[in-house]
């Protein structure tokens, strides 16, 4: 009974298939782009007010000032957009296992048995889709999973 009921979860008429998971991956891009210019947008404002620039009225000046005597300012911009980026896209949908696009699409993932996925399962699952994006592909077809779901043992389901 159980595993004709995980079967059933399972099914492939619930997989997520390329467009809905390129929808999703839009979704997810959207988001980190326009957290990316609001952070950048306040970084970049709190720069100018650090700066021991001569003339803060020419920015082209301001900014070749800053490069040539205070690279510290542009290194503590790219470690905070860094930092906000990783926290987007990574960290903080560690803990409800799904992106912003998997939500907004009712997307959701499950392991071989139907079950939720542990935190520990899905960041091995980001990971793998790092190097192994290019076999999103793979869900053209038939088959429905890129690589990265198969080797997590991961299933998207809508």
């Amino acid at each position: 009974m159980q595993e004709r009921w995980v079967n059933k979860l399972l099914d492939e008429k619930y997989y997520a298939g390329f467009g809905t998971r390129m929808i999703g991956m839009f979704y997810d891009l959207i988001t980190l782009s326009v957290a990316i210019i609001v952070v950048g947008t306040i970084t970049t404002r709190w720069m100018f007010g650090q700066t021991n620039a001569p003339d803060v009225n020419n920015i082209e000046l301001v900014r070749q000032y800053m490069w040539e005597h205070e690279m510290h300012l542009f290194v503590i911009n790219w470690l905070v957009l860094a930092t906000v980026a990783i926290l987007i896209q990574y960290v903080l949908p560690t803990f409800s296992r799904q992106t912003v696009g998997m939500k907004m699409l009712g997307l959701y993932l499950r392991d071989e048995h139907a079950k939720e996925i542990s935190k520990k399962q899905y960041l091995k699952r980001e990971l793998m889709k790092l190097y192994l994006f290019p076999t999103i592909l793979f869900s053209i077809g038939n088959r429905k999973r890129p690589l990265y779901d198969e080797k997590s043992k991961t299933y998207l389901l809508k």
